[in-house]
């Protein structure tokens, strides 16, 4: 027997019985209102898309306020170079991006270089020479202010909506002498029409004004609100240089309300009611029984937060198949419980083990040397001027080149028995590394090629006398002779940032090591 059936003979008189009250409710209190309900929900559409606009708008102006203040383009515009194009105005950033065009100006409004994607060109050669463009880059009171200011909007190019966004070309700090202007353009293709749509769960569209129709629209982003329900609203798109205009349509989902007239459905309900009121006694029996089951499995959480899986053998055999599905739910919902779980150990930016993670291992190894007599060692590692490799090159840069120090420092792990040295990102440029085994000479060779192994990236520097980007390291090895339980993890980390010290004072991209084989008693806290 289905559920189907077996729910119209049980279920229905309580759910019609519910359906009655809510029908006569509907009739007498909701229906009157429904009109303006409506109203409003169109009117939430529309402030949506509106939102929705903006958004789309304000990516442009925060990328377009990136790439202007910057330290790199004001040198640029001064001085152009095909370098600079190269490795930062690539075109697949923007594609990415979906920026259809970058202008870069000169403070004399000269065109210093150019980007167009192809669907701009498509749609025609440029944005509009002339008068548009003057009043797109700034004026000379902007430029007077010496700092970053902002000019953005929408224009139409041929029959199409274009957002922009163009900011005075500054040093990074956001104030100084204005070297030009950037000006960002989006298109709003039908690609980004769908996203838009998709956004804000509004379907619309845009369209270029007949020529013939004498009817006039609202300007869409000043409009009144809405007062009349209808299928559809109609708003006008201006542009505000040369007043060509787009029709903007948005098809709402709900613009009138279904009714039955009141006597045929008291009829109908009359009718099945009474035929179902003799389930009401079995379908508590029957299907209350299993709900409460599930209820219970969920309500009974333990304290690991992983919830125990429901009995799956019921009379009705869409319960059976329900079961199994909530039991699919939770091995999903147990498997990201565990993946939460790692996220907290994991370092975010390089993958590696975070501090949290290196905590744990760390008191993990110094109990197994107090209770089990196992040796180990401890590396700090520091990148060498990494903040000045931060400031020259910029956060990206940096960010980049501590992601290769953890993958080197991964792989090397790997080849010096990977299950036996652990790698954690300690902080900022700073990581540790936990071996697992005592012998000098094996941790001081992978102490050297740990060393090694990052210098040979060959990650470029700009400091007169380092070439390249290279580590220091300092370790304590910990013999499994030495073992007391005086010690903490932290103590050893203390001594290992005092060998990276001795690194880095004696000149940087080296490694210092010293073997732990004092008493107790004889270390000073």
């Amino acid at each position: 027997m289905t559920l189907r059936s077996f729910s119209l003979a049980l279920l229905s008189s309580l759910l019609l019985s519910l359906m009655l009250l809510l029908m006569l409710i509907y009739y007498i209190v909701y229906l009157p209102n429904i009109e303006s309900e409506i109203i409003d929900q169109q009117q939430q559409e529309y402030q949506l898309l509106q939102s929705a606009f903006a958004l789309s708008k304000q990516g442009v102006s925060s990328l377009s306020f990136d790439y202007a203040v910057w330290d790199e383009m004001v040198s640029y515009v001064q001085n152009p170079n095909n370098e600079f194009i190269h490795e930062n105005m690539v075109s697949s950033s923007f594609e990415a991006t979906n920026i259809h065009a970058v202008f870069i100006h000169n403070v004399d409004r000269q065109l210093v270089w150019k980007y167009q994607n192809e669907v701009l060109k498509g749609v025609k050669a440029t944005i509009r020479q002339g008068d548009v463009d003057l009043a797109i880059l700034p004026s000379q009171a902007d430029i007077a202010l010496q700092k970053v200011s902002e000019r953005s909007g929408y224009i139409v190019v041929a029959g199409q909506l274009v957002f922009y966004s163009n900011h005075t070309i500054v040093p990074s700090s956001g104030v100084g002498e204005v070297a030009g202007s950037l000006t960002m353009v989006r298109l709003v293709t039908e690609k980004l029409v769908d996203e838009l749509s998709r956004f804000s769960l509004v379907n619309f569209s845009l369209l270029p004004v007949d020529p013939n129709s004498m009817a006039t629209f609202e300007e869409f982003f000043t409009a009144k609100p809405i007062s009349v329900m209808a299928k559809s609203h109609t708003w006008v798109l201006v542009d505000p240089f040369d007043q060509q205009q787009l029709l903007l349509t948005i098809y709402h989902k709900k613009f009138a309300a279904n009714q039955l007239p009141l006597t045929t459905v008291l009829l109908i309900f009359l009718f099945l009611g009474l035929i179902v009121a003799l389930g009401m006694q079995v379908l508590s029996l029957l299907l209350t029984e299993p709900i409460n089951q599930f209820n219970e499995s969920i309500k009974s959480l333990p304290e690991n937060n992983y919830i125990n899986k429901v009995p799956s053998e019921y009379f009705i055999k869409e319960l059976v198949s329900v079961s199994h599905s909530f039991n699919q739910l939770l091995n999903k919902f147990n498997a990201q419980q565990n993946y939460l779980e790692t996220l907290t150990v994991q370092d975010a930016l390089t993958g590696i083990a975070n501090r949290r993670g290196l905590e744990a291992f760390g008191n993990k190894t110094i109990s197994n040397w107090q209770d089990l007599a196992v040796g180990f060692s401890v590396i700090m590692i520091d990148v060498d001027h990494f903040k000045h490799f931060n400031d020259t090159q910029g956060h990206l840069a940096g960010d980049e080149a501590l992601k290769t120090v953890a993958k080197n420092l991964q792989q090397t792990a790997t080849e010096f028995q990977d299950d036996r040295v652990f790698v954690a990102r300690y902080g900022g440029e700073e990581f540790c590394v936990i071996a697992l085994f005592d012998d000098p000479l094996l941790v001081g060779k992978m102490a050297e090629s740990l060393r090694a192994k990052v210098e040979s990236n060959k990650i470029a520097n700009t400091l007169p006398d380092k070439q390249w980007l290279t580590i220091s390291a300092g370790g304590v090895i910990i013999s499994a002779q030495t073992s007391d339980k005086a010690y903490r993890f932290n103590d050893f980390l203390k001594l290992a940032d005092e060998q990276l010290y001795l690194a880095k004072k004696a000149g940087r991209n080296q490694v210092k090591l010293v073997e732990f084989n004092k008493k107790p008693t004889d270390m000073t806290p």
